[in-house]
């Protein structure tokens, strides 16, 4: 065939396998996604299958898109049926749409978000009396959960500590909750499908035969459940087609498992297993630096990148006197290639969020355009998710999350007082509030007001639910903001500018819902979407710089890189030090920044950046990553040294060309910087006391409070207190002088 002259031997091995399992360990921009597309082709284009029984899962609805873009292209347009490619999320909500009556849920089931999540579990937190717990907590435990195949009745006995028996009775209430709501979250939609596989063999074995090759995109990143999901489908035919670099996990805080591909062949008796170590992406001395990092892993299988790219510039490394000369330093460089390179695009890159904001100012200051990743989608956005939240309502009656959102949106009336009242009559009686509205409308108790608000809003429900099955969706959205009177809060609540952009909108979602009834899908179809979409899915390819955390960076690519805030304790994150295994992960991270470039690549770090209340006297050290590189491909690695003269005035350098220099000498004080043992081995006076997550302890100001998260920061703690009074706290250990109870 043609389309495999362009492959290189590897590529096409891959791509010509035939049947049984296959492991393609594909190192960074290798050329991954094209093995994919091109063995799709391949198995149609000589006759192995028919384009319906091949599933081709990733993790990603833009990458999905991608794999189909291209696909069409090899293929062409006649084809009358095409394979199925989709993100594992979606994959299994098209499943359960089908299949989930089984389980004993409707099929109109709603879908939680993160947003949903959060409120349901306030909601929780509220009945119980458990306020004093962090909804975010809380959930980030179970989701670790159920990302384990761990249930509320096992929980306590597989994650013991002083707190599990009261997660796993706020985890079985949740569930619950879902349950009767006739509702799932994300990580549900994964364990409903295993369940359903397992308990239903019939079922299991229909979708078995279907899909007769199953390929899978980054497996590094699947999680157990996952895992199970192909072991059951692939049981008969035993033909998975998985691709994935071990070298790039960096998801384990989503539940993403790299055992799964480290023990693949183990896993998947009679592997092939071909490595992908061309690149095509970066230059030599990028994947130098690249290799010589993650080299010092463990947890891998071994693999060699190589390109016939050219050697490239070296590697650049400035440690810069502050957080704010550590961006102007960076905004300059980015001034200077624009001059050069126009067309280049340049990804500003760090570890946590809150690093983004003096890249910001700079930027802004500068006049130069810039892109933040992770800023609010357009799905996540208030007015939009209230009018999905009104479509969930209407076509899922039982979806208590999705009412209380609307029930005074826009202010009807109805108040927290008869909120409350809605949420206790539904939890006494079992049933969904929309059923308890018109009794709590006719209670005596109930405010005249109140009462009005309540028979009107259900009302307007019965109305809105009459025209479901013959309206169309977008007729239906322009219907409830009409009759909400939706405009008229937002002109009187925001600016005028603020509500024509909340509007515009709310016109957008109309338009989007008019062209998925135009592609004849169903409401169900729509809201699906709306739930699964990822701020990567909003990612604007064109944006000439973009500021990303790295965890978002996977998968991307740009021609220029810096690689900000190398410091340890930021990155490697202060809660990796602790253990070798997270340790890897966050030099994984490492390395799929570096390898993000295409041209050239800039460090940078500084010894004196304020963050999470530390202590201003404290320096912070170089990245061990930094450490590891070759000094011969990064300059500037000496600029370190063994001693710091730190100028505090500094600290707030506003960017002078003289930020450059060495410390000056005023007001001065000069810091040994101990060796890494020495700085690993160190802990606080503070720390002999052995304050944990979990711990309820008493502060002299504050009262009694629980240590949500313990973080070590340098040669401190940073703790996170959530106080019975006052709620959440940040404190530094050694000097919050806690009592532990």
């Amino acid at each position: 065939m043609d389309m495999l002259e362009n492959l290189n031997p590897e590529q096409r091995l891959a791509v010509e396998h035939g049947e049984g399992p296959a492991l393609v360990l594909a190192g960074a921009g290798s050329g991954k996604t094209r093995v994919i597309v091109h063995r799709i082709a391949y198995l149609i284009l000589r006759g192995a299958s028919r384009p319906e029984n091949i599933l081709a899962v990733t993790f990603t609805n833009k990458a999905a898109q991608e794999m189909r873009e291209r696909i069409h292209r090899l293929l062409g347009p006649s084809r009358s049926a095409e394979p199925l490619i989709s993100t594992f999320h979606a994959f299994c909500v098209r499943l359960l749409r089908r299949e989930i009556h089984f389980l004993g849920y409707r099929q109109d089931f709603s879908i939680y978000d993160t947003d949903d999540q959060k409120r349901l579990m306030k909601q929780i937190l509220e009945d119980s009396h458990r306020e004093e717990l962090s909804a975010r907590e809380v959930l980030s435990r179970v989701s670790y959960a159920k990302n384990h195949n761990v249930t509320p009745e096992v929980y306590a006995h597989r994650f013991p500590s002083e707190t599990a028996e009261e997660i796993a009775a706020l985890y079985r209430t949740y569930d619950s909750r879902l349950r009767k709501a006739n509702a799932l979250d994300f990580d549900d939609l994964l364990l409903k499908t295993v369940e359903l596989f397992t308990r239903y063999a019939a079922r299991r074995d229909h979708y078995s035969n279907w899909f007769r090759y199953i390929l899978v995109d980054e497996y590094q990143d699947t999680n157990r459940p996952q895992y199970e999901l192909l072991r059951l489908l692939t049981a008969r035919h035993r033909n998975v087609f998985v691709v994935g670099d071990e070298d790039q996990s960096i998801y384990k805080f989503r539940g993403a498992d790299i055992r799964n591909i480290l023990s693949f062949e183990k896993d998947f008796p009679g592997t092939r297993t071909i490595k992908l170590e061309q690149n095509y992406r970066s230059t030599q001395n990028i994947l130098r630096v690249a290799g010589a990092v993650v080299e010092h892993n463990t947890a891998r299988k071994g693999k060699t990148l190589w390109t016939e790219n050219h050697a490239g510039d070296v590697i650049t490394c400035h440690r810069a006197s502050s957080a704010r000369s550590e961006a102007c330093w960076v905004v300059r460089r980015i001034q200077g290639s624009q001059l050069e390179n126009p067309d280049w695009r340049t990804a500003v890159l760090y570890r946590a969020n809150f690093l983004s904001r003096n890249f910001e100012d700079v930027l802004r200051e500068e006049g130069i355009p810039y892109t933040v990743v992770g800023s609010v989608g357009f799905f996540s956005r208030m007015e939009v998710k209230d009018m999905l939240a009104y479509l969930r309502v209407i076509h899922n009656p039982e979806d208590d999350v999705a009412l209380l959102r609307i029930v005074n949106t826009p202010p009807r009336g109805i108040g927290s007082s008869t909120v409350e009242a809605l949420t206790r009559k539904a939890l006494d009686e079992g049933i969904p509030i929309s059923q308890a509205l018109q009794a709590v409308a006719c209670h005596p108790l109930t405010p005249a007001r109140a009462s009005r608000s309540l028979r009107r809003f259900h009302e307007m429900l019965d109305a809105w639910m009459a025209l479901r099955d013959t309206a169309t969706i977008a007729g239906l959205l322009e219907r409830i903001v009409r009759d909400t009177e939706y405009q008229a809060m937002l002109e009187k609540q925001e600016s005028l500018e603020e509500a024509e952009n909340r509007m515009a909108n709310i016109e957008e979602l109309i338009r989007a819902a008019a062209e998925s009834q135009a592609r004849e899908e169903t409401v169900f179809e729509f809201l699906d979407r709306a739930s699964l979409s990822s701020e990567l899915d909003q990612i604007d390819t064109n944006a000439r710089v973009v500021l990303m955390t790295l965890h978002s960076a996977k998968g991307l690519e740009f021609d220029l890189v810096f690689l900000a805030g190398l410091e340890e304790g930021l990155f490697p994150h202060a809660q990796s030090l602790n253990s070798n295994e997270d340790l890897e992960e966050e030099r994984r991270l490492c390395y799929v920044g570096i390898t993000r470039a295409r041209q050239k690549l800039f460090l940078s770090w500084t010894p004196f950046r304020r963050s999470y209340g530390a202590d201003a006297g404290m320096p912070a050290f170089p990245s061990r990553f930094l450490d590891e590189m070759p000094g011969d491909l990064v300059e500037g690695l000496g600029e370190s040294g063994p001693t710091y003269v730190r100028d505090e005035e500094e600290d707030y350098d506003r960017g002078q060309e003289d930020m450059e220099t060495p410390f000056r000498q005023s007001r001065r004080s000069v810091i040994r910087r101990p060796s890494r043992q020495d700085a690993a081995a160190a802990e606080p006076a503070a720390s002999r006391t052995a304050f944990r997550s979990g711990m309820r302890v008493r502060h002299a100001q504050f009262g009694d409070g629980i240590i949500m998260n313990r973080v070590r920061i340098g040669n401190d703690f940073k703790l996170t207190i959530t106080f019975s009074r006052v709620g959440k706290k940040t404190l530094i250990e050694r000097f919050a002088k806690l009592q532990a109870l």
